[in-house]
C-alpha cells in the first residue's frame, strides 16, 4: 500500500513539473513574438500640411469655411 502511494505521489509530482515546464515554454514563445515595426519618429511631413483646427486657420479663408462646416460651427448658415 505504501508503495502504491509512493508511486502515485511520484507520478503526480512529475505531472506538475511537466505542466509547469510546458507553460514556461509557451510564455517564452509569446514573449518573443514579432510585432509590426514602429514608424520612424523623424519621418518628414507631407509637403502641404493643413492644420485641422478652424481656430488656428486664417479666418475667412476657403479652408477655414470648409473646416467650420466640418466641425458644425456655422450655426446653420453657409457662406
Amino acid at each position: 500500500m505504501r508503495f502504491a502511494i509512493f508511486v502515485l505521489s511520484v507520478l503526480l509530482s512529475f505531472a506538475v513539473i511537466a505542466e509547469a515546464g510546458a507553460t514556461d515554454k509557451k510564455r517564452k514563445a509569446q514573449k518573443h513574438a514579432a510585432s509590426a515595426p514602429a514608424p520612424s519618429a523623424t519621418s518628414p511631413r507631407p509637403e502641404r500640411y493643413h492644420e485641422l483646427l478652424a481656430d488656428k486657420m486664417r479666418v475667412g479663408s476657403t479652408e477655414w469655411w470648409e473646416q467650420m462646416r466640418r466641425e458644425g460651427r456655422l450655426g446653420g448658415e453657409t457662406p
